[in-house]
């Protein structure tokens, strides 16, 4: 028990790992973001969260969780790039982006999208195309 405590205690959050498990078309793109970072890729552990739904695997990039020396680069105030990627044939396409505070992928029998923005959150769902907004949830919900 107190080699596992020592372990993850030395694990380094940020790490370059994290970024190198990615398959290469979305490990070139973020690499390429690192570069207007000014530092070396590397990230936590959450940094890329994937699902599977109706047939189609979906990748999310939150860049809250990305080492970046320029905060700007990824960051507008309090609120960070999320991206995600519709994976088919091995390769991965763009299929939304926003700046938010958060961004939860959810299945609960179609492929959805959670943005929270800190007033609300917003809910989107696959078309099998494209992210499309279904509701806003204000603050208090």
């Amino acid at each position: 028990m107190a080699a596992a405590r020592g372990s993850s205690a030395s694990e380094n959050p940020l790490a370059a790992e994290h970024i190198d498990a990615l398959p290469p078309d979305l490990h070139r793109v973020v690499v390429n973001r690192a570069r207007a970072c000014g530092n070396k890729a590397a990230a936590a552990h959450y940094f890329s969260v994937s699902i599977e739904a109706e047939g189609f695997r979906f990748v999310s990039l939150h860049f809250e969780d990305f080492a970046c020396a320029n905060r700007a680069a990824v960051c507008i105030a309090d609120r960070c790039l999320h991206e995600v990627y519709l994976e088919s044939h091995g390769r991965h396409r763009l299929v939304f982006t926003t700046h938010a505070r958060d961004l939860k992928l959810t299945n609960d029998g179609a492929a959805g999208i959670e943005v929270t923005d800190g007033t609300s959150i917003r809910v989107f769902r696959w078309n099998g195309w494209r992210f499309v907004s279904v509701r806003t949830i204000k603050n208090g919900w």
